[in-house]
């Protein structure tokens, strides 16, 4: 089994004059799959030059780039994705207004059939858990039942919100989810990203080679 992969999530404010280093030292740690920018600032201005500064130091690791919510921002800064927010007809109506210019993302919601309705709207991967919420130390038990049953069952892949017990990593691996997303537990780390980075990636592959 493959060992479930990072999704990384920036912290919610973004200080551009300290943050591309704590990215660069995450990206030190270990292999990242993505990395979502996902920016309190209500200011597009201030959103473009964020995605500017971090969207190429990440694509130059061969790590996809996605936005939260703006697609012009996503356009102009040439992120690789776009995370989108609203009900089944707004993703719906984004899928065919964007899905030739960015892989795409929502998150699935708590019941299973409003979960396969996102998952057939042709989006590129569903989240379980919400970014929203305040980040608890344990991943959501229904978010992570969800997941599991997500991975099971679909080719659309799952990303779990992780909390921040990076010892979760291993559990979730070991339940073939295929991401996980990481925010708080990478960037509160009391040793630094870097570290956190290199914790989780041992765990997952820990997690993985359990359940072969």
């Amino acid at each position: 089994m493959e060992p479930t992969q990072i999704y990384l999530v920036t912290p919610r404010h973004i200080d551009l004059e300290t943050f591309p280093a704590q990215l660069q030292a995450a990206m030190d740690g270990g292999e990242i799959a993505a990395l979502l920018i996902d920016s309190e600032t209500a200011n597009d201005n201030e959103l473009q030059k964020i995605a500017q500064t971090i969207a190429p130091m990440a694509q130059k690791h061969d790590i996809a780039v996605v936005l939260r919510g703006d697609s012009r921002v996503a356009g102009r800064t040439k992120c690789d994705g776009l995370h989108l927010d609203g009900d089944l007809t707004d993703i719906q109506n984004n899928v065919e207004d964007l899905s030739n210019r960015f892989m795409l993302g929502a998150e699935g919601g708590n019941k299973r059939h409003s979960a396969m309705e996102i998952g057939e709207s042709g989006i590129d991967y569903i989240m379980f858990g919400r970014l929203d919420a305040p980040t608890a130390d344990t991943i959501h038990e229904k978010s992570l039942e969800m997941a599991e049953w997500w991975s099971a069952l679909f080719e659309v892949p799952a990303v779990i919100i992780g909390g921040m017990d990076l010892g979760e990593c291993a559990k979730v691996s070991a339940m073939g989810i295929e991401f996980i997303a990481l925010r708080e537990a990478i960037w509160d780390h009391e040793a630094g990203p870097q570290v956190a980075v290199r914790e989780a990636v041992s765990l997952l592959a820990e997690g993985a080679a359990s359940a072969e």
